[in-house]
């Protein structure tokens, strides 16, 4: 009888011992749910999100929406690089100076609640070249296009106070939008492009696909509301 106890705790302490070696080797070894994206994906993705990120974007954008239908090469270029200056150099100027002070974590805004102070600031920077743009009686095209600029940034502030919607996807769709708007379907195959940075943006883990086809979608619902409102 005097036997059976220690025999028995014994056996009990052997079990636990064999439960606990169990559960540290799945923490050693986990198995992942999925795999993720390779590293040449990855690459991939970064460089089509660079190379399609909004500022970069905006410099073809602004150039040739500029030089549609000018009756003057040079004042036209002029007027572009005055509107690149509000709609591109301020706002990264603020966002460079913002990371060096540690208000924002990087360039992409990856996180949702440090993308408040910017928006103000490009909003701000958007609203003044506008009203430049209207004294200097600039070409009508430049108005249009950073009018367009100012109210999808206002709408995209508003939906970031919640939610992170992707900016990339929606600044590239309104460029497609009112590009192809304006010069005809010979910028139809831009909005291949768009399919290229949306899915960029889901494969880094910065969106989700909802968010970038939100995104486009609002973008390219104001253009043509704009658009059809105003006409050019």
């Amino acid at each position: 009888m005097s036997k059976l106890i220690p025999e028995t705790a014994l056996d009990r302490a052997g079990g636990r011992l064999a439960l606990a070696q169990e559960d540290s080797q799945v923490f050693a070894d986990p198995q992942p749910l999925r795999p993720g994206p390779s590293a040449y994906v990855l690459r991939l993705a970064r460089g089509i999100s660079l190379v399609c990120s909004p500022a970069a974007i905006s410099v073809p954008f602004v150039l040739l929406v500029a030089l549609y239908r000018c009756s003057s090469l040079w004042p036209a270029l002029g007027f572009a690089l005055l509107t690149l200056g509000f709609v591109c150099a301020g706002p990264l100027f603020y966002v460079l100076l913002a990371m060096r002070l540690g208000l924002v974590s990087d360039l992409d805004l990856t996180r949702r609640h440090e993308r408040w102070h910017p928006f103000l600031v490009s909003l701000l920077s958007y609203g003044l070249g506008l009203l430049l743009l209207l004294l200097l009686h600039a070409p009508r095209s430049l108005e249009l296009a950073l009018s367009l600029t100012l109210l999808l940034g206002l709408l995209l502030l508003l939906i970031t106070l919640w939610w992170k919607i992707s900016i990339h996807a929606a600044t590239l769709a309104g460029a497609a939008t009112v590009l192809t708007a304006l010069y005809g379907l010979v910028f139809l195959p831009s909005f291949l492009l768009l399919v290229l940075v949306c899915w960029s943006r889901v494969a880094l883990g910065r969106h989700t696909p909802a968010q970038v086809i939100s995104g486009a979608l609002l973008s390219m619902s104001l253009a043509l509301g704009l658009l059809l409102l105003v006409g050019l």
